[in-house]
């Protein structure tokens, strides 16, 4: 994070003479003083190689690229300096500005009061004053950490019903009787909307407590009997246990079609997230009950277990990817409808093409047996492959205000002819974070 212009120019004024004879440092410290760190550090950057180790130097460079939003590297010139001068009291205020752009409180602290313990001038104690009463306001927003989000969009469905490729085909395979009708897919231009706030309260050092609740509609121009709406919430812990972190929630969801209660699901989430090589790892569970409001035949318990990783890849267009494999069961009492095994993986990555977009993908596959029950006229066990692809750009407008292109391509392959689909979504979201 930059801190404001009033802590720089109260940094600024303590900072140490120059060497006259050096040009190159006093021009770059007019250019901070004019708040134009980037020029100041296209000077300084060609000099590295030859003034490392001279503290002005480094006590400058550190300035231009704290300045210029970039503490992670502003963190090791300060340290050189410090190296060389440790009771050099500007360079630790600058590097106590550092930690709290990296949201180390704790760090910032602890360099305050390296420099409160110099017993330095009232000047200099009153800027100390200064940035711990900025630790103490980051400290108060890192123990209540509240989001908020919300959208809006437009997109197209190909296929709202998930109806049969071929219509024909699956009609041929049943007994003609009195009412019956091919199944074909409808499509539909739609509009979409959601909102959602999520809180991270650190109960202690090692203890966050989690909470969030969501919320969307869907409305379908050309067919209102697929409108849905949904809200989901679920309240949780995190654990710091050291060599791995434990997340626990409970989570619910609701789920309307049609202007109708549709859905209800309740269950709960176990991970636990560990360091290995460059990256993260995950192991999870999860549980869940689903009800039907009309159907109740078709009640079920859902369960599954996996693991994940991701990395991000120190390299050009700061690449990312994670990988996730699972595997679960759900299960219904009722023998009609088909209780199910299911294995998937899932792939995606990031691209960072320019400072503010960024290209996303995902890859899905799921293999599902429906092997507890035979399925009415075609009197054998179901099986279905799905394969789903998805891209989306997020170009940042500003700070709070995005817009988001999406594309996701699904494909069902079924031994049963009325299962096996395809269908095209595409969308454009415009979101508001807060």
């Amino acid at each position: 994070m930059r801190l404001n212009a009033l802590f720089l120019a109260l940094g600024m004024s303590v900072s140490m003479p120059l060497l006259a004879a050096d040009a190159v440092l006093q021009q770059a410290d007019a250019l901070i003083r004019l708040q134009a760190p980037d020029k100041a550090y296209e000077i300084l950057a060609p000099l590295e190689e030859q003034q490392s180790g001279n503290p002005e130097y480094d006590y400058l460079l550190g300035v231009a690229l704290l300045e210029k939003g970039e503490p992670q590297n502003a963190i090791f010139a300060f340290e050189r300096c410090l190296a060389v001068e440790p009771k050099n009291g500007p360079c630790r205020v600058q590097m106590a500005r550092t930690h709290l752009a990296l949201g180390e409180t704790e760090n910032a602290r602890a360099e305050l009061e390296v420099v409160n313990a110099y017993n330095p001038p009232p000047e200099v104690k009153q800027i100390v004053n200064q940035y711990l009463g900025a630790v103490d306001n980051l400290e108060k927003q890192q123990k209540r950490r509240i989001t908020a989000y919300a959208q809006a969009g437009i997109g197209y469905d190909s296929n709202i019903n998930s109806a049969p490729d071929d219509a024909n085909k699956f009609a041929s395979a049943l007994p003609q009787y009195k009412g019956f009708t091919n199944p074909t897919a409808n499509d539909s231009s739609y509009a979409s909307l959601g909102a959602g706030s999520g809180i991270v309260y650190k109960a202690t050092s090692d203890v966050n407590l989690l909470a969030d609740i969501n919320a969307q509609t869907r409305s379908f121009f050309d067919d209102h009997n697929f409108d849905y709406q949904a809200a989901d919430a679920s309240v949780g812990a995190s654990f710091n246990l050291e060599t791995f972190i434990l997340m626990t929630k409970l989570q619910g969801q609701k789920m309307w079609l049609d202007g109708k209660s549709y859905r209800d699901i309740t269950g709960g989430l176990a991970q636990v997230q560990s360091s290995l090589g460059q990256g993260q790892m995950a192991l999870f569970l999860q549980s869940n009950k689903l009800s039907y409001s009309t159907q109740s035949a078709r009640d079920a318990k859902r369960k599954n277990v996996g693991i994940a990783y991701s990395q991000a890849i120190d390299a050009q267009w700061t690449p990312s990817f994670y990988v996730s494999a699972y595997t679960g069961s759900e299960d219904v009492d009722i023998a009609v409808f088909q209780s199910q095994d299911f294995d998937g993986l899932r792939l995606g990555g990031s691209l960072t093409l320019m400072p503010n977009v960024a290209l996303n993908s995902q890859l899905s596959y799921e293999k599902r047996d429906y092997n507890k029950a035979l399925v009415p006229f075609f009197l054998i066990n179901r099986a279905d492959k799905e394969s789903s692809v998805g891209i989306n750009i997020n170009w940042k407008i500003n700070k709070n205000l995005s817009l988001q292109p999406n594309y996701t391509y699904t494909q069902n392959q079924s031994n049963i002819a009325l299962s096996d689909y395809t269908r095209h979504v595409m969308s454009v979201d415009l979101r508001f974070d807060m």
